[in-house]
């Protein structure tokens, strides 16, 4: 109906300055008739043969509401091209998206930047190129946009406004520029005063002469004007007409020409002279007579024409309410139809969402309205039906209080009706609108009508106009409500600046090209805003909702540049799942990191700055996840860190890379290492270089597609320092050294730059990277923080054992070169200085990554890993030590203690200050070190102090130790007091220098503890003894304590009495052995050969105590116990001593000389029982038990050699039966025939149950014995009777020992009264002896 090509550009009209452009009569419009309303109906097989109904999301709804977002036109035919080439104004200032692009064109006024200008407003004319701003007093004219020729004068042009008010509360002046053959012509109107003024040319109107700028205008007003009233806006119907809309309602034809084309100033009100009339409003007449006229007009839209000087307009208003208006140039106006399309609106509204189904809440009021173009195909949304019917658009709201639901509204006005057809429900912008926007919203469809923008003072709606295209899965989805509603998304302006539109227009596109219009922001300047078209192959579904990805691009890539007008902080209308936006999080990322991202440049001149600006990219991403989403899953947020740490690697390598290329001989063809490195990585690691792409610079590329892949830097490093090592060796006989070492040097260069800076990075940005609460030391985490995570790049395929390796090879050519003199061929002196002061820092990140690596294994559940993490720490601890010592011997000492303290390894630093203090040059230098040493002392404590002391213990040097003790005194007493290893030297320090005889004691029981040989202990007890009764007489040692460790001494010493006693028995069988093992031989014969015999466990027993024995060593408790107790009578006679009679009673006093009962009371218990119950088999029961034939002599001397007998009488006679009683045979009959019965015992409880059971096999041989004794032996009944025979002995020599003592002291007492009377007697002799002679001497001796 309506043609855009009434509006003709400067270049295309200045090819025929005097043609006026004119329109056919095909383009004219008819509404004579009223065509029917489509109705609807549900969807059928008819579906997709392009069913003409209401569309809601482009899709035809089965409950007959209409479906938004469908039908935008195929593009069509463009009258003419823009050859402005958007590009040319691109400042990268914006942003894009695969869906739109915002860019801020170039030539804008300074005034437009400036907010602090006072306020303006302004016009685009992208017909012309041109763009209009007014302000109070002055218009602003400037070409935004080159045209054909390059030369074209863009400077603005600034024309001062006759009639202009100074009064700041009247409106701003309204201006539009006009096409004519060449310059544009302006037209202003004052709001207020209606004063109008046109001039036919920019240049007439910029003239600085204010008479000929008169002179050439032409000028006239708005007759009729009423108080308050004022213009609001100027709308061009006509190449010479305009329609003035007013603050009343009321609308004004304004003409600057004549019929004959003669300018002049022309306005009537538009009235109505009896028209076709439709709906609630009634005719023109009844409108706008009375008080009919004040309505608020909503738009107003002039659309085609079907002859020469005339125009049909649009009217719409906020009720919803649609006029269409006949305009001709001989100031001729007829209102054509008028048509009340609100209640159809508002119910297509209703049944078409669910977003509007609140509408007691708000308010319903049409915004604006905007004529669709009419050559379109059937596919897009404004599809002709019929050729008197007229396509809009309209933009409607539900105004509410604290928020809005905008919706734009597909209709067809025919003559008298309208019919709905498609509805866009806007779904992600329903902020409010207020009183204080002075912009109205606008709805703008250029073409390519595909995309509809939505212009609010502080956003731009972008809608989506294209059908999603019907088939089975699409109507599935619909049919279940899964079908996304299409593209929609919002460009916000930052809400802290006063950026506001003050002016928008559509611009003509291409056909196939990208939908766009100019916005004029106040304080800005001028932006386009491009819907892009849809790609080859590319659906409206593909493309149907907004991502979070998108969103978080935006964000990334144009929120950190240096324009403040786009605000990319996330609306609250647009809620994305968290798993979304995590896996779009970690998607922008890895874009970053491979450089695939669209909005990042692959390749650019300065690899730095392409790398600071990726790094920048992934900061921003963090900081803007961190702002604006909720957080982040925890092994999200360290993906993040990850990413962004091998970045600052990668820079960190390109530096080091740079500066090998910079230091090498120019137009040398030697490479650098890192491309050898690179092209050694295999394939699978790396990006393939398209060499057909003449891609030569591989070491570029791989920094440019392969940085999150850096950690396969650190063990190719090191592989391949060796290789060419070999292949060098292999290939020219001998190595180059001077190459080889500059490898390394390059090799350590890769290692530490990316090792130090990710470890550094990591510390530093991980509470950036809401890690805070993870806790670390130097870039590693500390062991609790490994849950969960995986492996660690920085500690991951070797790298540790590759780092510790490469810092080997590195020490061992540093000590290769130490007397080279840079000869050829040979490294040079700096560069083996270079080696070896970059061996402490490379030591430094090897300890970092063993301790990463092993506390992750440590972390992991599987038995395996946590095998191989203590399997690590221990490698480490000896790695590490190594290492650290090694640096003094490269001249890097210092720097190896400063590590030995960072890491408290107290023993690497020990035997570095030793070999320091060894090489020192001067008495200083050695000086400083021993103040070394004693502040060490002060800052680390006790682990220093032991690491001291043992390496210098170790040493030798027991006398520096103890001479120095007034320095270090303290530290050495702790030292040695904790320490049972020395204990010898303890005692000495504790008495020569501490004077603490009991702690001296105490550092003896220690020696003895440690002591095998029998007379050492004996030794060591004894001096403790004295060391004790020593302190008791200097009233250093509490008695009662004193006391109690004498008798444990005396216990001990009783307990290595028994064991020699039993030595003197056994000696003089083995008196005729050879060696030690015949010794053991004879001995095993004479004493092993029945009560063993038959039991291996008890054999190897009695074999091993008797060993010990023979070899002079102090014997455990239970190989003593075993070997009195296991050991035969058939060598008796060879004991003079008797012990051998009473050994079962020696095994019993030595259990309870023993702590056994505090220390495992199961094991004395047993050991009790097994004592006994050996003592019962010694002898043979069943011949003892045949008494006939016997007397009463012969039966008594029988029982009385019995080793029963013996250990009877042995403890009553020393009183020890007193507190033990002897227990009945049949309780010794299953102790430690079991493995349980043997488990009562702790020591026994260690052992494997095989071995338990074994032995448990021998003890049951024992009962088995014991058993028979009792049957067949009746050993019962004589144990009894033994008990009451030996308590009788005892109690006999008792009584006699008792007479003898008696007669005993009357001798001694009748001995000294007969030495008594002697001395009586002989008395005076004597004294007359004495007296006076020579005995006097004598007798004073």
């Amino acid at each position: 109906m309506f043609s855009p090509d009434a509006a003709v550009p400067a270049s295309v009209a200045a090819r025929n300055p005097r043609r006026r452009q004119r329109t056919g009569s095909e383009d004219s419009i008819a509404l004579k008739h009223s065509p029917k309303r489509i109705r609807r109906s549900k969807l059928t097989s008819e579906t997709y043969r392009d069913p003409e109904l209401p569309k809601l999301n482009g899709h035809v709804n089965q409950d007959k509401a209409p479906l938004t977002n469908g039908h935008a036109k195929e593009p069509g035919s463009q009258p003419y091209e823009d050859h402005d080439t958007k590009d040319l104004a691109i400042r990268h200032r914006g942003t894009k998206n695969e869906n739109y692009l915002v860019t801020q064109l170039p030539r804008t006024p300074t005034l437009l930047e400036d907010h602090s200008q006072g306020e303006w407003h302004g016009e685009p004319c992208p017909q012309l190129g041109y763009s209009l701003v007014i302000t109070p007093t002055e218009a602003i004219v400037w070409r935004y946009v080159q045209g054909f020729n390059s030369a074209e004068h863009i400077t603005p042009v600034t024309i001062k406004l006759p009639h202009a008010s100074t009064n700041l509360r009247y409106p701003l002046p309204l201006g539009v520029l006009v096409p004519t053959s060449s310059d544009p012509a302006l037209l202003v109107v004052m709001p207020s005063s209606g004063k109008i003024t046109y001039w036919e040319s920019i240049a007439a109107a910029a003239s600085a002469d204010s008479a000929r700028q008169k002179q050439q205008s032409i000028q006239g007003s708005v007759s009729g004007q009423m108080s308050g009233e004022h213009v609001t806006k100027i709308t061009e119907a006509e190449p010479r007409g305009f329609v003035l809309t007013m603050s009343t309602g009321r609308l004004m034809h304004l003409l600057v020409s004549d019929s004959q084309g003669k300018p002049s100033i022309n306005v009537q009100f538009m009235r109505d002279n009896g028209s076709q009339t439709a709906g609630v409003f009634g005719s023109l007449r009844n409108v706008f007579s009375g008080l009919g006229w004040r309505k608020n007009v909503a738009a107003v839209r002039s659309g085609s024409s079907w002859q020469r000087g005339q125009r049909y307009v649009i009217v719409a208003t906020s009720k919803g309410s649609f006029q269409t208006w006949d305009l001709n140039w001989n100031d001729a106006n007829s209102l054509v139809n008028e048509i009340d399309a609100k209640s159809d609106i508002f119910k297509a509204l209703l049944e078409g969402a669910e977003v509007f189904q609140d509408q007691d809440e708000h308010t319903f009021e049409v915004l604006d309205v905007t004529i669709l173009p009419e050559k379109t195909s059937s596919k897009e949304v404004a599809k002709r039906t019929r050729s008197e019917d007229c396509k809009l658009m309209a933009l409607t709201v539900f105004k509410g209080a604290k928020s809005s639901k905008y919706a734009l509204v597909g209709l067809t006005l025919g003559s008298g009706s309208v019919t709905i057809n498609v509805i866009h429900p806007i779904t992600c912008y329903t902020a409010p609108l207020t009183t204080e926007d002075l912009l109205k919203p606008q709805i703008l469809v250029p073409e390519p009508t595909h995309t509809a923008f939505v212009i609010f003072e502080r956003s731009v709606v972008l809608v989506s106009l294209v059908e999603i295209a019907m088939n089975p899965s699409s109507q599935l989805q619909m049919e279940a409500h899964t079908l996304p509603d299409p593209f929609q998304d919002v460009i916000n302006f930052n809400q802290s600046k006063p950026y506001k539109v003050v002016g928008c227009a559509p611009e003509p596109g291409d056909v196939r090209g990208p939908s766009s219009c100019v916005v004029l922001i106040y304080g800005f300047g001028m932006i386009r805003v491009s819907a892009l078209p849809m790609q080859e192959g590319q659906s409206a579904l593909d493309r149907a909702t907004v991502t979070a990805k998108t969103k978080i691009e935006q964000a990334v890539f144009f929120g950190s540049l240096q324009q403040d007008l786009l605000d990319f902080t996330p609306r609250p209308e647009v809620q994305f799942e968290q798993e979304e936006i995590e896996a779009a999080a970690l998607a922008v990322s890895q874009s970053i990191m491979d450089s695939s991202s669209a909005y990042m440049p692959s390749i650019t001149p300065s690899m730095d700055q392409q790398l600071r600006r990726r790094s920048t990219a992934l900061a921003d991403l963090n900081q803007h996840l961190r702002r604006h989403y909720p957080p982040l899953d925890r092994l999200v947020k360290w993906r993040l860190l990850w990413n962004a740490e091998k970045m600052a690697c990668a820079k960190a390598v390109w530096e080091c890379y740079d500066k090998a290329l910079s230091t090498q001989n120019k137009g040398s063809d030697d490479r650098t290492f890192l491309a050898v490195l690179v092209l050694a990585i295999h394939q699978n690691l790396k990006t393939e270089v398209h060499i057909n792409n003449y891609e030569t610079d591989v070491v570029r590329h791989w920094f440019i597609n392969d940085i999150w892949r850096i950690e396969y830097l650190v063990p190719y490093a090191q592989e391949w320092v060796e290789r060419l090592f070999v292949e060098g060796k292999e290939q020219e006989g001998e190595v180059n050294l001077a190459t080889h070492a500059r490898f390394i040097s390059e090799a350590n260069d890769i290692q530490l730059a990316t090792l130090e800076t990710a470890f550094s990075f990591r510390e530093a940005n991980a509470a950036s990277y809401a890690l805070e609460d993870e806790a670390m030391f130097e870039g590693v985490l500390l062991p609790q923080c490994y849950h969960d995570l995986p492996e660690i790049w920085t500690s991951a395929i070797e790298i540790p054992q590759r780092v510790k390796l490469l810092v080997d090879v590195s020490r061992e050519l540093t000590h290769l070169g130490e007397d080279v003199e840079g000869a050829e061929g040979e490294p040079s002196p700096e560069l083996i200085l270079k080696l070896a002061e970059d061996n402490p820092p490379h030591v430094d990140v090897c300890c970092r990554t063993w301790i990463e690596r092993l506390r992750w294994l440590a972390s992991r559940p599987d038995a395996d890993s946590k095998a191989e993490s203590q399997k690590l720490l221990a490698q480490h601890f000896t790695v590490r030590k190594e290492q650290l010592v090694s640096l003094s011997e490269i001249g890097q000492g210092e720097a190896g203690m400063k590590l030995a303290e960072k890491y408290r390894d107290m023993g690497a630093l020990a035997e570095i200050l030793e070999q320091e203090i060894a090489a020192a040059d001067s008495n200083a230098a050695a000086a400083r070190l021993e103040q070394r040493i004693q502040r060490n002392f002060v800052e680390f404590g006790v682990p220093w102090a032991d690491a001291f002391f043992i390496k210098t213990l170790d040493g030798g040097n027991i006398t520096s130790v103890l001479d120095n003790n007034v320095t270090y005194k303290q530290h050495l007493t702790a030292f040695l007091r904790d320490h049972p290893a020395y204990a010898k030297i303890g005692w000495i320090n504790e008495v020569a220098s501490e004077r603490n005889y009991v702690t001296a004691a105490d550092q003896l029981a220690r020696v003895e503890a440690q002591q095998t040989n029998l007379w050492s202990k004996k030794i060591a007890f004894s001096i403790g003894r004295l060391s004790i009764i020593a302190g008791i007489g200097k009233g250093k040692a509490p008695e009662k304590s004193a006391q109690d460790a004498i008798q444990r001494i005396d216990n001990d010493m009783s307990l290595l009495a028994i064991q020699e006693k039993l030595f003197r028995s056994v000696k003089p069988t083995i008196r005729d052995a050879l060696d030690e093992q015949a010794e053991l031989d004879l001995a095993m014969q004479k004493y092993g050969s029945y009560n063993v015999e038959g039991k291996p466990v008890l054999r190897s027993a009695l074999e091993l105590g008797m060993r010990q024995l023979l070899a002079g060593e102090s014997m455990p408790l239970e190989y003593l116990i075993a070997t009195l107790t296991l050991i035969d009578d058939e060598a008796t006679y060879a004991d003079e001593d008797g012990f051998i009679d009473i050994r079962f009673f020696a095994a019993l006093k030595t259990l309870q000389t023993s702590n056994l009962e505090n220390d495992d009371p199961g094991e004395k218990s047993l050991q009790e029982k097994f004592v006994w119950r050996r003592a019962l088999i010694q002898d043979n029961w069943e011949d003892i038990n045949r008494t006939e034939l016997k007397d009463e002599a012969q039966v008594a001397s029988q029982t009385d050699v019995t080793a029963l007998h013996t250990t009877l009488l042995e403890g009553f006679r020393t009183g020890f039966f007193d507190k033990h009683t002897p227990p009945l045979p049949s309780s010794l009959l299953e102790a430690g025939t079991t493995v349980e019965s043997l488990q009562e015992s702790k020591r026994f409880a260690r052992m494997p149950d095989n071995t338990l059971e074994r032995l448990a096999q021998d003890l049951r041989l024992e009962a088995d014995l014991l058993a028979e004794y009792m049957e067949k032996g009746r050993l019962d009944e004589w144990w009894k009777g033994v008990v009451s025979a030996a308590k009788a002995a005892a109690r006999k020599e008792a009584d006699y020992q008792g007479e003898l003592q008696m007669r005993l002291k009357e001798a001694e007492r009748e001995f000294d009264e007969r030495m008594e009377a002697i001395d009586n007697e002989a008395a005076p002799k004597y004294g007359q002896v004495g007296e006076g002679g020579e005995d006097d001497d004598f007798m004073e001796i």
